[in-house]
């Protein structure tokens, strides 16, 4: 993160007067890394690349452990994963919200990523007769460190942005180009992008030995799909109650929480089919 500038604030709305004393921080953070005439860099566009990048590198150099039979295949299936977490992603989003706008910055829903990713894997496994839980091991493995970059990508964007917080780490967007909402611009808001980076990266980090040891014959393959379900479910779970940008369920709850809910299930799911299946699973 970079380092913010200190800078004093009146009391935003939903604080208390406690919090109001805190000093708040203004972020220097544009949504626009490089501005040149036409050619604009944005600083989103640039965290989801270069994750990106960084991702098909670390499958490229497992592309024998994955099964796939060719440099050919591994390429369909970067193409493949890729386009099927975007496309899910867009069109849960738009069922969230009831958008028409498809351009790629209107926004994305991670849950739909999920479910796009995990079609992917399930029918491009039984194209190529490849295990799909050992497929799938590596898809979200490297599916949860992208995240991470994508959630960096959100808060150069403004996207996703959290609620109003009196705690010293609060930061302050100003840049009428970002996505916060015009009223909250000046605010001292959670951090809650970063929040949940930093536990992608912890998800990928404690599940990166399960891969290793499922690699040398310790584990059967399946733990890493559903300990990234499981552990992706609870989080967000949680920094629902930091977001502000959430949409109602039932009751106190937020359909992110209901849908954090159902991977945990999911996960459950995954364990118990992978207790059945044969080794061709």
């Amino acid at each position: 993160m970079t380092p913010l500038a200190r800078t004093d604030s009146a009391p935003h709305a939903g604080s208390d007067d406690a919090a109001a004393a805190h000093i708040r921080y203004n972020t220097p953070v544009h949504p626009i890394l490089l501005n040149l005439g036409p050619l604009r860099l944005y600083g989103y566009g640039a965290a989801i690349t270069l994750g990106g990048v960084i991702v098909a590198r670390l499958l490229w150099l497992r592309r024998a452990k994955m099964g796939l039979p060719d440099d050919e295949s591994f390429w369909t299936l970067i193409n493949l994963a890729v386009l099927s977490g975007f496309l899910g992603g867009k069109l849960l989003f738009l069922l969230q919200y009831g958008r028409r706008d498809l351009s790629i910055m209107n926004g994305y829903s991670a849950f739909g990523g999920f479910i796009g990713l995990s079609l992917c894997a399930a029918l491009f496994a039984r194209w190529k007769r490849i295990p799909v839980l050992k497929l799938a091991d590596y898809l979200f493995l490297c599916g949860a460190f992208w995240h991470a970059f994508g959630r960096v990508g959100c808060f150069l964007a403004g996207c996703c942005h959290g609620r109003p917080t009196g705690l010293p780490w609060g930061v302050v967007f100003r840049d009428p180009g970002s996505m916060v909402p015009p009223e909250l611009l000046g605010v001292a808001l959670h951090p809650v992008q970063l929040y949940e980076a930093a536990g992608d990266l912890l998800i990928a980090s404690v599940l990166w030995p399960v891969l290793r040891a499922t690699e040398e014959g310790r584990y059967r393959p399946g733990l890493v799909v559903a300990g990234h379900f499981a552990a992706y479910g609870v989080l967000r779970f949680g920094l629902e109650f930091l977001r502000g940008d959430t949409l109602p369920f039932l009751g106190p709850f937020s359909q992110g929480q209901a849908l954090g809910l159902g991977l945990v299930a999911s996960s459950a799911g995954i364990m118990a089919w992978r207790r059945r299946c044969s080794p061709s699973c």
